[in-house]
C-alpha cells in the first residue's frame, strides 16, 4: 500500500488531514509534517515520516504549493529515494480519491491523483445567466 506524507506551510497539512478524516474516517499509513520556519527540521521530519509510511510500495509526498519550501525539501529527498514521488498543489479530492487507490503501481497512482485533483476544480455557473440579466 502506498504511503502518504502530507506537508505544507503552517497548519495546512494538519487541517487538510483533519478534513480527510472527517469524510473518510481513520486512515493508516499517513503522516503529517507541518513546516514552520526551520528547513533542516523539516528535512529530518520528512525523511523520518517517509521511512515510517513506506512499506515497500512507495510513498507520495503531498505538498501545498509546487515550488514552495515543503515541496522543494520533499523533492530533495525524492532525488535520493527510488520510490518517493512529490505532488504540489494538493487538494482534498486528490487525497480522498487516492485513499481508495493505494494498491496501484506508484506512477499510475500519481497520474490518477493528479487527474482527480485537476478535475475537481470547478466554478459555479448559472446556466442562463445572460438571459436573466
Amino acid at each position: 500500500m502506498i504511503g502518504f506524507v502530507i506537508t505544507g506551510h503552517g497548519p495546512f497539512a494538519s487541517g487538510i488531514m483533519e478534513s480527510v478524516q472527517f469524510i473518510a474516517g481513520k486512515v493508516e499509513q499517513i503522516s503529517v509534517v507541518p513546516f514552520q520556519e526551520d528547513q533542516e527540521k523539516l528535512y529530518k521530519d520528512l525523511k523520518q515520516a517517509i521511512s515510517e509510511v513506506d512499506t515497500g510500495s512507495g510513498t507520495v509526498c503531498f505538498a501545498d504549493l509546487a515550488g514552495g519550501t515543503p515541496f522543494n525539501v520533499c523533492s530533495r529527498i525524492a532525488l535520493t529515494r527510488k520510490n518517493v514521488r512529490v505532488i504540489g498543489g494538493t487538494n482534498s479530492p486528490m487525497l480522498l480519491s487516492g485513499l481508495f487507490q493505494r494498491e496501484l503501481e506508484l506512477d499510475q497512482f500519481v497520474d490518477l491523483v493528479l487527474s482527480e485533483g485537476k478535475e475537481s476544480i470547478k466554478t459555479f455557473q448559472i446556466k442562463d445567466r445572460e438571459k436573466k440579466e
